[in-house]
């Protein structure tokens, strides 16, 4: 469960930190986008004559601007003039002079305009279509802005607008400065992929991840109810073990207690804690093959009954070697009344060869058993089991574990005086 919360904790930091990546990429290309609209290009192109079918003739070059010839074309043509005051020696000329712009390129230009230079002073702009003409007497140039008719050229295609104008001769326009933005659409930008590209991978993570949570808070309930039934029937069963000795009732359910405060003091997992709470329960299984003759005898057994009284480490392995949920259960009851010197039952182990969980419960078992009151004594005080536990530590004891419990027993953690709680 605390590697599911882990990973649970890791998946929700990746998603998270993912979004910020992809949020951060949607900022970037948008980014871009504003960018690339309000870049403005320039080009000088050269008007060019329309052939007999409309479409701009290849004569004209623009000033050397790579790519303007070949994206984009200016036309102008006089399509109707006339003679204003004939004969008289300022008449004018007036002419009705029709534009055209040409989008070669694949993008839409948007946000354009043209300055288009004059030969001819004093020009009167009489009127206009498509868009709005200034004349500037100063410069001799004319500013063109589109209206909202063409003010995008779509790629491929042209806009048209022209103007009436007045002046001394007809005129030629041969200096155009063209300039105006390329709308990209989003889709031809490679950041728009690679984003496509993460936010798939993401919201399929998420996903996932959403489904999988699911799952595994179903896993955890139902291994929490596993372990509320595992935990009820143990008791249960350890209840059954204790009734079978008046004296050593609740025995099975403190030496549970006393080796999962040692288990914590050693640092170990929530789910070890657990499990050594489950064996130090089932620790004197085998006892329900002892008779209880031998259990409850007042005084001290006499040398083939404490044989027989040996023979439940045996009995308890026996009766667990089905119970496979918990690794080290059968080794509690095996192994607890084992040695650090090596003199113990039934194997004869010494040291660290005694698994931990059976160091464990030897003490645990050894002080609830010197705590309580039995058919041939009553419980020992509290200095005197101080002064045990002190006595045997390297002898019956594993030293640390032996250590842990003194310290817990001078902290107040565990009682011994007129305490049976625990």
């Amino acid at each position: 469960m605390r590697k599911w919360r882990k990973s649970r904790k890791i998946g929700v930091l990746i998603i998270v930190i993912s979004l910020v990546i992809l949020l951060a990429g949607l900022t970037a290309l948008h980014l871009k986008v504003v960018h690339d609209l309000n870049t403005p290009f320039q080009y000088h192109l050269q008007a060019r004559e329309l052939t007999d079918d409309g479409t701009p003739s290849t004569q004209g070059t623009n000033d050397g601007s790579v790519g303007a010839e070949e994206d984009y074309v200016y036309s102008v043509e006089i399509s109707k003039h006339w003679v204003n005051d004939p004969g008289v020696p300022l008449q004018t000329y007036g002419a009705q002079y029709d534009n055209t712009i040409t989008n070669l390129s694949t993008y839409d230009i948007v946000n354009w305009s043209l300055l288009i230079t004059v030969p001819e002073r004093n020009i009167t702009i009489d009127s206009y279509w498509n868009g709005e003409w200034e004349y500037d007497k100063k410069s001799d140039s004319i500013f063109f802005t589109p209206d909202n008719r063409i003010e995008r050229i779509l790629a491929g295609d042209s806009a048209t607008f022209g103007a009436v104008m007045i002046s001394r001769e007809l005129m030629d326009f041969t200096d155009v400065v063209f300039v105006g933005c390329r709308y990209k659409p989003i889709t031809k930008y490679f950041l728009f992929w690679v984003i496509m590209v993460l936010l798939v991978a993401w919201v399929t993570s998420v996903i996932a991840f959403a489904i999988y949570s699911v799952r595994e808070d179903n896993y955890i309930r139902n291994e929490e109810k596993m372990d509320n039934v595992i935990s009820q029937t143990m008791s249960t069963f350890a209840n059954f073990i204790d009734t079978k000795d008046k004296y050593t009732k609740g025995h099975s359910a403190r030496v549970s207690y006393y080796s999962q405060k040692i288990a914590e003091k050693l640092g170990m997992s929530k789910e070890e804690i657990r499990d050594i709470g489950y064996i130090g329960l089932m620790h004197d299984c085998g006892k329900l093959a002892i008779p209880e003759a031998i259990l409850n005898k007042p005084g001290k057994l006499s040398g083939e009954e404490f044989e027989v009284m040996k023979t439940h480490t045996i009995n308890g392995d026996t009766i667990l070697k089905d119970f496979t949920a918990i690794d080290t259960i059968r080794d509690g009851a095996l192994y607890h009344h084992e040695r650090y010197d090596g003199t113990g039952y039934m194997k004869g182990l010494a040291g660290n060869d005694i698994p931990l969980v059976a160091r464990i419960i030897g003490v645990a078992d050894a002080m609830d058993a010197m705590n309580s009151d039995r058919c041939y004594r009553n419980h020992l005080s509290r200095d005197v089991i101080l002064s045990e536990l002190e006595k045997n530590k390297g002898t019956q004891f594993d030293p640390a574990i032996a250590q842990i419990m003194i310290d817990m027993i001078n902290s107040g953690e565990v009682f011994i005086e007129n305490d049976r709680r625990h």
